[in-house]
């Protein structure tokens, strides 16, 4: 890329496509050549897409299976008609996610900002686990077959440090120091929005009714030595007898 790039920038920044990627492959291959690598990077956006939306509604789905959150109940059920998928959470994701782009036609602050929030809301997704096992979970925490011994916590505060450095500097804005409105970095708000309101959903509301993943199994099916786990872990065991692992949320629509 470096080396195909004009080495006059404010042309390939400034460039009438609106798509710097776009000029330099024009410039390098010429029109036939630009268009095929731009179909090319479409294509292979969309399955980038596709994948995430996948993780997404999956995530969105074990969420309201544990009821946290709003309108659980309607995006819990399975969908037997569709081959035994979260259908409801399908769509709901694909809707947010529709809402959220939108954000991209305001201004590219605003494209900035929302690809910002999945370096942070993934930082942060990553780093309140390890940061909750070092600190309180200590004595709870049974080693798997890959351990890395004593080096492990001294691993794991170098993640949270490093983590915590890449939120950081998700934050600053892109242009350097006294920014514009135009090109100030609205990272900080949108992530705010959404933390804080997450924060303020669960102690208003969520803290009086969610007690931690629920597990819809068949209670016959699980051995003596499972079934002691499971009450060490203190979970709330939903059992379904003969129903399968999805009890009585698999529905015909």
């Amino acid at each position: 890329m470096a080396a195909c790039i004009d080495t006059n920038l404010e042309t390939v920044l400034e460039s009438p496509f609106g798509q710097p990627m776009a000029q330099i492959y024009y410039d390098a291959v010429g029109k036939n050549g630009a268009m095929g690598l731009m179909a090319l990077l479409m294509i292979t956006q969309f399955m980038m897409g596709v994948s995430i939306c996948v993780a997404a509604s999956r995530q969105a789905w074990a969420f309201s299976r544990d009821g946290a959150l709003p309108f659980s109940s309607f995006f819990r059920p399975i969908s037997k008609r569709f081959g035994y998928i979260p259908l409801r959470t399908v769509w709901g994701s694909v809707l947010l996610a529709a809402i959220l782009g939108l954000l991209c036609l305001i201004a590219p602050a605003a494209a900035t900002a929302l690809f910002s929030l999945a370096v942070a809301g993934n930082n942060l997704a990553w780093g309140i686990p390890i940061f909750c096992r070092v600190v309180w979970g200590q004595k709870k925490f049974k080693p798997g077959p890959f351990f890395t011994g004593r080096f492990s916590v001294p691993i794991a505060w170098t993640a949270i440090i490093f983590l915590i450095f890449g939120i950081v500097i998700c934050m600053f804005p892109v242009g350097g120091p006294n920014p514009t409105s135009q090109g100030a970095n609205y990272t900080p708000v949108i992530n705010g929005a959404v933390w804080g309101g997450s924060l303020l959903y669960y102690f208003l509301d969520a803290r009086k009714w969610f007690k931690g993943p629920k597990i819809t199994v068949d209670l016959d099916a699980l051995s003596e030595e499972q079934e002691q786990v499971l009450r060490e872990e203190g979970l709330e065991v939903e059992g379904f007898e003969g129903q399968g692992a999805l009890g009585k949320e698999i529905k015909d629509s």
